[in-house]
């Protein structure tokens, strides 16, 4: 029986007590003491600490000897037996319910190596920490008040527990945020072919092109990944608006924004899939038909198109060169190198490793938008920082 059930058990009062239903047994049979402990084979010592409640240690077969000496089955017992139960006793049930419940459904060690915890051993720091960052009234709402949202009949829940606390921050920041700016498609479009220039701004672009993103209606956020989790990016459906996270997997300041790009495509072009199922992330495997490659190939479209790299790539070990045509085409060089580094991988040949004094860093590109939300008290600060951010930038054509 689950704990769940003995409350409900609990919650009913039509029921007599365990010794209510004793006495009357005793009565209707006409057995003395000697007889019942016969009957039973069990003191009548042991049986009054059953009935009565004041055994410190319950022997279970003695229990179920009982229920079937008064005719009762199995779960009617337990509530005749927990039903006068002391208030701190229900109190230790109600304990074991929430602490199993952060046992299966989080990953402490991890969550302890990110700064979220503290100890894995204490459990009621644990619980204080999970509801006074989400705004729970109990550790048990992390599944209650995400489970319609999240999970679909179309959608399994997600066994990786890491995962699951990644994508639940997220969704709870954007329903806090609740941007009130409506989501305008036309508006997007005319943006997102002046972003790019934005590239070569380490230190306020990311943090211009979020403010501009969000007064058209969709909410940017830096949610860094998280360990066990390979997300880069992901697109969810909160509030009516489309809301887009990118992560530093790689630590690779050109995949920011390639990031980015990739999500902006599902927010153009599957926006409708997504808000059916809330959230589609880029790396999970693919059993909504949101097409992945189309979004890669609009993001190195806008970025930096395969017919530039072609041109560039002789050039690729001149730094000068490289730069000079990066600012031509108004772009990063960090993109260039990054770009000719996957065509390389495409090609058996690894360049991962060259270039990397090109490559900013991504610290610094997200110092200015929501870097690190679990180092809050509360996820609420984060939102508030959030919108404060919120200001009206003019972007240049």
């Amino acid at each position: 029986m689950t704990v769940d059930k003995i409350f409900n058990l609990l919650a009913r009062d039509d029921k007599k007590s365990l010794s209510e239903l004793f006495d009357e047994k005793k009565k209707e049979l006409r057995l003395s003491q000697n007889q019942i402990e016969n009957i039973l084979g069990v003191e009548y010592r042991t049986l009054s600490g059953i009935i009565n409640r004041t055994a410190k240690r319950v022997d279970i077969l003695n229990v179920f000897k009982l229920g079937y000496f008064l005719g009762v089955e199995p779960e009617e017992l337990i509530q005749l037996y927990v039903s006068d139960m002391p208030s701190e006793k229900i109190g230790e049930i109600e304990k074991v319910k929430r602490t199993n419940f952060i046992a299966q459904n989080f990953d402490l060690n991890n969550l302890k190596k990110i700064g979220f915890i503290d100890s894995i051993n204490d459990f009621e720091h644990i619980e204080e920490r999970i509801t006074n960052f989400f705004g729970f009234n109990s550790v048990i709402d992390f599944n209650r008040n995400f489970s319609e949202a999240l999970f679909s009949r179309t959608r399994r829940k997600t066994n990786n527990k890491m995962l699951d606390f990644w994508v639940k921050s997220a969704y709870s920041f954007f329903d806090k945020l609740d941007n009130p700016n409506v989501y305008d498609r036309e508006a997007l479009v005319d943006l997102i072919p002046k972003i790019r220039p934005y590239t070569r701004n380490v230190k306020d672009g990311l943090k211009i092109i979020s403010n501009a993103l969000a007064n058209v209606g969709v909410s940017v956020i830096f949610q860094p990944h998280l360990p066990t989790t390979q997300i880069r990016g992901g697109t969810f459906y909160v509030n009516g608006n489309p809301c887009i996270v990118i992560t530093d997997l790689n630590k690779n300041y050109a995949t920011l924004w390639f990031a980015l790009f990739h999500e902006l495509y599902h927010v153009l072009y599957d926006l409708e899939r997504i808000q059916e199922v809330t959230y589609h992330l880029r790396d999970e495997p693919d059993i909504f038909l949101i097409q992945e490659e189309n979004a890669d190939k609009f993001a190195q479209d806008y970025l930096f198109s395969d017919s530039r790299l072609k041109y560039v790539a002789p050039l690729i070990h001149n730094h000068v060169a490289v730069r000079d045509y990066a600012e031509e085409c108004q772009v990063h060089p960090s993109i260039i190198y990054s770009f000719f580094q996957y065509a390389k991988y495409e090609e058996g040949e690894n360049y991962w490793g060259a270039f990397s004094e090109h490559f900013p860093s991504v610290e610094e590109a997200v110092k200015k938008i929501n870097i690190y939300p679990w180092d809050k008290k509360r996820l609420d600060e984060s939102v508030q920082s959030m919108v404060e951010k919120f200001e009206s930038y003019q972007i240049e054509s």
